[in-house]
């Protein structure tokens, strides 16, 4: 009895030694580790050329959950405000980008208390005076097949951004700086992140997580 349903890709079995703790072991599929293989890449486009095969069936059901999930997203859209120090910040989305567009106005005082913490109205599409956007987050990604942030964080005082980017999908991250003062982005780089990166209130360090070979995470703490 034929099928069509279409056979699966077989990894290649070559056997590799590892040993941990004085265990010693045989591991198979060591070779599949090397990301940058034109062999691996070959074998994970027969992968997913199998996954779309065996699931094709499905694309009518997928596109219907998509354009349910959409119809009821308000694409152009933005976050409440939350004050900090001297500042309101905020987070905008429009229409047709995946990511935020980060800002903030000057919080006023005014000497009333309730009002200068009452958060200002933020309308979609509608640029509040002195608004200001520090990241831009759709217009970074456009240079990238994947991107993705691991960390937002603006000090208490109001003058450095830090944040950091996944261009590659491996959850390894770049942390970068900015001076909002001058608008400046600084030449420090720190490569191999983990998610989160915290300025600490003055903005003389930065608290980040390491990632080694294995994945394994340590914290660092920089200046």
């Amino acid at each position: 009895m034929s099928s069509d349903k279409p056979s699966y890709p077989v990894a290649v079995r070559r056997t590799v030694q590892r040993s941990f703790h004085d265990h010693t072991f045989d591991d198979h599929f060591e070779w599949l580790r090397d990301k940058d293989s034109d062999e691996v890449r070959a074998h994970l486009d027969l992968e997913n050329e199998y996954a779309e095969a065996v699931t094709a069936h499905l694309q009518p059901l997928r596109e219907n959950i998509y354009g349910e999930i959409k119809g009821r997203t308000q694409e152009t859209d933005m976050s409440v405000p939350s004050r900090n120090g001297d500042w309101w910040y905020f987070a905008r989305t429009v229409e047709g980008g995946a990511h935020q567009i980060f800002c903030r106005i000057p919080a006023s005082d005014v000497g009333d208390t309730e009002l200068a913490w009452t958060p200002p109205t933020v309308e979609p599409g509608v640029h509040l005076p002195g608004e200001q956007t520090l990241l831009d987050a759709n217009a970074a990604s456009e240079a990238h097949d994947f991107y993705a942030l691991g960390s937002f964080s603006v000090s208490e005082d109001g003058t450095r951004l830090a944040w950091s980017e996944d261009t590659a999908g491996d959850e390894r991250f770049t942390v970068y700086l900015k001076d909002l003062t001058t608008g400046e982005l600084l030449a420090d780089r720190i490569t191999q992140t983990s998610y989160g990166a915290f300025l600490t209130p003055d903005a003389s360090e930065l608290i980040y997580t390491v990632v080694d070979d294995a994945g394994g995470r340590g914290a660092s703490t920089g200046t």
